[in-house]
């Protein structure tokens, strides 16, 4: 495994298919991550349609996000991680960024006005310092998902990966979700267990009915607000389906005795992996390596 800086962070996950070259990066596609308790990338071979590298690094969960800077500020696990990780430093063809927050907000498309993005966000959320409104274009909702990103955070990725594209963690969920789950009949929910959120959604007929990311702790947690959304929607746990996103089997055992369908989300099928990727990593980190072809 990489060791990162002065032994600083040492990547828990490190998966890199023998098919990679350093001289073919550029057709390749970068796809990296951040959570508040972990970085972590993927790299799809977009010639062969194949995913060839998984990396990952724990974080310490108290990091001030917001505080980050780029190169010349003082050292942080995430510049640390960028100066370091011998893959980072690369040029790529193209090159994305999921960041997971609770502070979003959807907006019909017929209404969104890209102007008052920040009255969007400021009626929802509040406003918090230093931080930037984005937003992405959900066109198989017909919705925009407005989000905010720290000023600091997003300086020090385009100081390292140039012009990458930034989206909220909803935006692949929603879009994979309306997809899949189309030719269900009935209403059906899919709910997505990071460390610290929950996110929940419905869909009906090929359209987004619900979506909410809530602060969770627990299964217990999310058991919770599922009970209030599914009454709230009006949809019978016991004769739908819910799709589970996230490689916790505890998490999977204990929904399992609430609703009568538990079926876990299956990775991308259009594309290959590399063989050290397995299922599970594919499922745990399913948002990530849907993040390739979004807008």
């Amino acid at each position: 495994m990489p060791e990162i800086g002065n032994n600083i962070i040492k990547a828990n996950v490190d998966l890199v298919d023998e098919t990679f070259d350093v001289s073919q990066s550029e057709n390749y596609s970068l796809s990296i991550q951040i959570e508040q308790d972990r970085f972590a990338f993927c790299v799809f071979n977009t010639v062969i349609k194949k995913y060839i590298v998984l990396r990952s690094y724990p974080l310490p969960s108290n990091i001030d996000l917001y505080s980050i800077d780029a190169k010349n500020s003082p050292v942080s696990p995430h510049r640390a991680i960028f100066e370091n990780d011998d893959l980072l430093t690369l040029k790529y063809k193209n090159r994305g960024n999921v960041w997971v927050s609770s502070r979003c907000t959807l907006m019909p498309e017929h209404l969104f006005d890209n102007t008052q993005a920040g009255s969007y966000m400021a009626f929802n959320h509040g406003t918090v310092a230093d931080e930037q409104v984005l937003q992405n274009h959900i066109r198989a909702a017909a919705l925009y998902n407005v989000f905010s990103y720290p000023k600091k955070l997003t300086e020090l990725l385009n100081f390292y990966q140039p012009n990458i594209g930034l989206f909220h963690h909803a935006t692949p969920f929603i879009r994979t979700n309306i997809a899949d789950l189309a030719s269900w009949g009935r209403t059906a929910m899919a709910v997505y267990c990071y460390s610290g959120y929950t996110d929940i959604l419905a869909v009906k007929n090929g359209k987004l009915q619900y979506y909410n990311t809530f602060q969770t702790n627990t299964v217990d947690d999310a058991l919770y607000f599922l009970t209030l959304v599914s009454n709230m929607m009006k949809v019978d746990m016991l004769s739908t389906k819910l799709v589970y996103f996230g490689n916790n089997r505890q998490n999977t055992a204990i929904l399992e005795k609430y609703v009568h369908r538990v079926v876990e989300c299956e990775p991308v099928n259009s594309v290959t992996y590399s063989h050290y990727i397995s299922e599970s990593f594919r499922k745990d980190f399913i948002n990530l390596f849907n993040l390739y072809g979004c807008e």
